[in-house]
């Protein structure tokens, strides 16, 4: 009966309205007609399973005909319109909706209470068109973590009127898989409450890349993410109330751009909000905002009275960039945030029959109550749903048969849904489901957008053609006694990083750090034969990569080769299964990890090449170094009478050859890069260099090499080779000297035009002869070591592949007189010191230029620089509160070099801040929940317990909020919490005290309701003292008149005896936990 009066009003409603509509959004755009009545924002445009089939759901199975499953997997090519025949709690298993266009998910067809959708999630990836509307997605607690509700790259999507609760990843996201190319856009959220995520991931969602709209929504009791936001983004009149650690977050830490409006909202701060003075939090320099009109509430005094306070309700810490214009989206209905509360406490969630779960979650954001949880059955459990029985509809084809005769239409032909009889666009089974879900939207609320005639905001692109970067400075050579030029080609996303970790250690010990990117990885066990051996330290990041040539390098005598790789990977990658013999033995480090030690003998001048791990999870390998005919001695004696010739191509190379050699190792250097190099290995005295490059010069040097070791280098051969046909380059111009010091000359010049390379020549005589002192491929240098108070001439040449040009006009200075190291820094002390930062001074001294500082921390053995300052006086912003402290070395330098270290000064860490203000938010018959104010500097906080004067520690919170799971029912605790970081343990918070039962919980919720107005007059004291006559029966031990009156409690709720002064909701929980109690006392 009461669908049908919803049917007819709503008919007169919708159609007395239709014909004004103008559904445009942009004035420059062709009309299109909006998914339904009422849609907004980006989605608005979604056409959902317009004209296509109607599928049934009939079915609480899993999965099979009828199922929801089903439904969804089902769908194919033509348009889908899902109805329901059935309602209550439908539990799924995961349904995965990929490559799926053109559907709409019509929850206002569910009879009785509608539907929730229970048990496991829904992911929709690269799908599109896709309505959904007037459902709930419940997930619930599992032993997994995922979404209620999840799309990825999915375009034209809207969300309305819908409910997300009990996520245990997040409750709603939305999301691109790349941010570099988002695929998700037009996208919108609407008129829907996304509650109560879980503990101890309590999320609301992810809304990130690209276009999506979210208006009308409401954020409820979720930790963090309220939502996360990235790309374009329209967060328009949103309610948002007790968030946890985070409310909006702009961004977060990232890269990816974001340009956000956030307008006509408003943020409630409840029991669980930390730094409740801030709603937009998290932001960066790559996040714009426009923030305009919003409210925030954070004084929890329980009463709307919040107010604009601008730019201050951003994070001050970390900033967005703030913008002075809203970025032109598409427009929604935006109202002032106290309209907009109302309209949202009133009409948002699946609302066309409010379950008892969003009824609570409404209630206590208007009366400001109520906590995060981390359980649904912490606040009742999943509703029991009335399922109520579906229209007669003959021909199935979504429309009952009453209506279709009021409208004229065919009950008895199932094409006539995809007509169009009113003549507005929709078809006819769009008007039927569009008038049911007509009502829950607020009185005089346009049912369309307002006209936007604004030009799209298009981001910025990157610059795509920008200046071409010089090439990349060489890296050091890695070479050591035996490994000459270690290479690391690493092609993971931070390879060039990774590979600068990379190192060649000698003298193998246990306590050595295992990798050049961890700090506390050591080794613990080394097998006695490699102690004290050369070795290659990897980088743990590396693990992902690819290259088949990950590290290569060349050997300077006869070599055991070892390679030490993780015992947890099981699959061995090719090149080290096939080529090396698993020894048997291990090393480990303190972690703890095992290492499989592999060995491959290797002659003197061997190549060596590694390829990948094999595994992107475990640790890197890391190779050893075995010298095995360490009796033999190394030549005596280099090679001599070193030549080279240009020729075909490539430089040729000759010596004369060396007795004692087995091979020889060639070692080159060049105008673009000054070191010398291992390149390649011969047994002949001669070798033909054709890896060369047109404008550069070489140099080279060779080594005689056998089983034992490598002789000295020879004298260096230079070669500049370049092509005598095209033309040669021009001198450059705008010689400067920029600074000149006591040993030191800075130059500048203007560059040229395709040089490749650029000579420096120096002279103490304008008239005598210049001498070619370095190359360089930038068009500046550093003329560096040089003698005090001495005038020096200098002049610049270009070299390309036509050669050498003639040199420049010279340009003279004379240097400062000498001076000396500067002293050691003395006076080391501290400034101030907290959780987060260290400050440290000392005397400034006036010989130097600047200081290096060094750093460790307490758990590491070794100094590392951490940064260089021109004052005496050093903020450490990067302490982590894992450490218990940190020593700190001070270095000076000038241009003649550095002074030795300082003495060190120690710095504790100190202990974190006492938390504050703890309370019990949540108490049931075997469950407490906790929270309190954390002050700063803590990495986990402890819980305490005392009961009968024990003092049990129940284990840690990461947030800010706790439930104790282990509590018994009757029994009274004692609670208490401490902060810890690296250092220790804070002082003890204020204690609360709780009894856990049921009585326990009915109390609460009573003086709950009675403070809220939703129980009033005698019915307050009539059931207070029922309560105590139950309490006091159970006391003296009888069961059975303790049963009585919970009866008789039960009784009294009666909302048709008391339906002036207990509201639906009170009676409702009231009434669910005293049946459970009673049940419990039966049993």
């Amino acid at each position: 009966m009461r669908r049908s009066f919803y049917f007819m009003l709503c008919f007169v409603i919708c159609f007395s309205i239709l014909p004004i509509l103008n559904p445009i959004v942009n004035a420059a755009e062709e009309t299109e007609l909006l998914a339904f009545p009422g849609a907004e924002g980006f989605g608005q445009y979604t056409k959902g399973g317009r004209g296509g089939e109607v599928y049934h759901v009939t079915s609480y199975e899993l999965t099979g005909p009828g199922t929801f499953h089903d439904a969804l997997t089902t769908a194919g090519d033509t348009p889908r319109t899902i109805v329901f025949d059935i309602s209550g709690n439908i539990t799924i298993p995961q349904i995965i909706v990929r490559n799926k266009s053109n559907i709409t998910i019509a929850g206002q067809t569910a009879p009785g209470d509608g539907v929730t959708i229970k048990g496991n999630n829904v992911r929709f990836i690269d799908s599109n068109d896709i309505i959904i509307r007037y459902m709930r997605f419940r997930l619930g607690k599992n032993d997994f973590q995922d979404d209620a509700l999840y799309f990825e790259d999915s375009q034209n999507v809207i969300i309305d009127h819908s409910s997300f609760s009990w996520g245990t990843d997040e409750n709603l996201s939305i999301l691109s898989k790349s941010y570099e190319n988002p695929e998700s856009k037009n996208i919108t959220v609407q008129w829907s409450i996304i509650s109560e995520g879980l503990l101890t991931h309590s999320m609301g969602g992810l809304i990130e890349m690209n276009t999506i709209t979210m208006h009308h929504n409401l954020y409820a009791h979720n930790n963090d993410r309220n939502p996360k936001t990235k790309g374009q983004i329209d967060f328009v009149n949103n309610v948002v109330y007790n968030w946890g650690q985070y409310p909006y977050v702009a961004g977060g830490e990232s890269g990816t751009k974001g340009y956000g409006n956030v307008e006509g909202n408003y943020f409630i701060a409840g029991v669980n909000s930390g730094n409740p003075e801030y709603a937009v939090v998290r932001g960066n320099e790559n996040y714009s905002l426009f923030l305009d009109n919003n409210r925030i509430d954070s004084n929890k005094n329980g009463v709307l009275d919040g107010t604009d306070t601008g730019t201050d309700m951003m994070e001050a810490e970390r900033p967005s960039v703030i913008v002075d214009e809203r970025f032109e989206y598409p427009l929604t209905n935006t109202e002032e945030p106290e309209e907009a509360y109302e309209h949202v406490l009133g009409f948002a969630g699946s609302s066309l029959v409010r379950d008892s779960v969003d009824q609570r979650v409404i209630h206590d954001v208007r009366n400001q109550t109520g906590a995060i949880i981390g359980h649904e059955n912490d606040v009742g459990g999943f509703p029991v749903l009335e399922k109520g029985t579906a229209p007669e509809d003959t021909d199935q084809d979504g429309m009952p048969d009453d209506w279709e005769l009021a409208q004229g239409l065919d009950p008895n032909n199932p094409e006539d849904r995809n007509g169009d009889k009113s003549g507005n666009g929709y078809t006819n089974l769009e008007d039927y489901l569009n008038e049911v879900a007509a009502q829950t939207f607020p009185e005089n609320y346009p049912m369309e957008p307002p006209v936007w005639s604004g030009d799209p905001f298009v981001p910025p692109e990157e610059e795509t053609d920008p200046e071409p970067e010089p090439d990349p400075e060489p890296l050091p050579v890695m070479d050591g006694e035996i490994t000459k030029n270690v290479v690391i080609n690493d092609n993971s996303s931070g390879g060039s990083v990774n590979a600068g970790n990379w190192s060649v250690e000698d003298n193998l010990q246990v306590g050595d750090l295992v990798a050049g990117d961890r700090d506390s990885y050591r080794f613990t066990t080394i097998p006695d034969e490699l102690q004290g051996v050369e070795w290659i330290r990897s980088a743990v990041n590396s693990r992902s990569a690819t290259s088949e040539d990950l590290v290569s390098f060349y050997l300077a005598a006869d070599a055991n080769v070892y390679v030490a790789h993780d015992s947890r990977v099981s699959s061995k990658p090719e090149w080290l299964s096939s080529e090396y013999e698993d020894t048997g033995q291990t090393m480990e480090d303190d972690q703890p990890v095992t290492f499989e030690l592999y060995k491959k003998h290797y002659p003197a001048g061997s190549f060596v090449v590694m390829g990948p791990n094999n595994n992107s999870s475990r640790m890197n390998y890391f190779a050893l170094i075995q010298p095995t005919n360490q009796q033999e001695e190394p030549p005596a004696v280099s090679p001599g009478d070193l030549e080279a010739e240009v020729g075909a191509g490539q430089v040729s190379l000759n010596w004369s050859s060396v007795d004692e050699a087995e091979e020889y190792l060639i070692y080159r250097s060049s105008s673009k890069d000054p070191s010398f190099r291992a390149i390649a290995s011969t047994e002949a005295n001669n070798y033909q260099d054709d890896k060369v490059e047109l404008g550069v010069s070489y140099q080279y040097k060779v080594s005689a090499i056998n089983a034992g070791g490598e002789s000295e280098l020879s004298e260096l051969t230079e070669v500049f080779f370049f092509d005598p046909n095209e033309p040669a380059p021009v001198a450059p111009t705008d010689l400067t000297v920029t600074e000149t010091k006591s040993i030191t000359v800075m130059l500048e010049w203007q560059p040229v035009e395709d040089a490749i390379s650029y000579g420096i020549f120096r002279s103490t005589d304008p008239d005598g002869d210049f001498t070619k002192v370095a190359n360089t491929t930038n068009a500046s240098y550093t003329d560096k070591p040089v003698d005090p108070s001495t005038t020096y001439y200098y002049k610049v040449s270009t070299t390309s592949i036509g050669g050498e040009s003639e040199m420049s006009s010279e340009v003279s200075t004379t240097t400062e007189e000498a001076i000396s190291l500067p002293d050691v820094p003395k006076g080391l002390s501290t400034g101030e010191i907290t959780t987060s930062t260290f400050e440290i001074q000392w005397e400034s001294l006036d010989e130097a230029e600047s200081y290096d500082i060094y750093r460790k921390a307490n758990e590491e053995s070794g100094y590392s620089k951490l940064a260089s300052v021109y004052t005496s006086t050093y903020k450490d912003e990067s302490v982590s509160i894992s450490r218990t402290g940190y020593s700190y070395k001070i270095l000076a330098v000038n241009e003649m070099g550095e002074s030795d270290l300082s003495e060190e000064i120690n710095v504790d860490m100190p202990l974190p801040e006492t938390p504050s203000d703890l309370k019990v938010t949540l108490a049931g018959k075997d469950f407490v929940g906790l929270a309190w104010t954390s002050n700063g500097g803590a990495n986990q906080y402890n819980i305490y317990r005392e009961t009968d004067g024990e003092v049990e520690n129940l284990g840690y919170a990461k947030v800010d909020s706790y439930y104790d799971r282990t509590a018994e029912p009757g029994v009274t605790y004692t609670y208490y919490i401490k902060a810890e970081n690296a250092s220790g343990e804070s002082e003890q918070s204020n204690a609360v005290q709780v009894t856990s039962s049921q009585i326990t919980v009915l109390t609460n919720y009573m003086q709950q309701y009675e403070k809220t107005g939703d129980i009033t007059g005698a019915v307050v004291s009539q059931l207070t003292e029922t309560l105590k006559q139950v309490e006091h029966h159970l006391a003296k031990g009888s069961t059975r008149k303790a049963i009585k009156f919970i009866s008789k409690y039960i009784e009294q709720l009666n909302k048709e005896v008391n339906e002036e002064n207990i509201s639906p909701l009170a009676s409702a929980y009231l009434k669910h936990y005293a049946e459970s109690f009673r049940e419990e006392l039966n049993n």
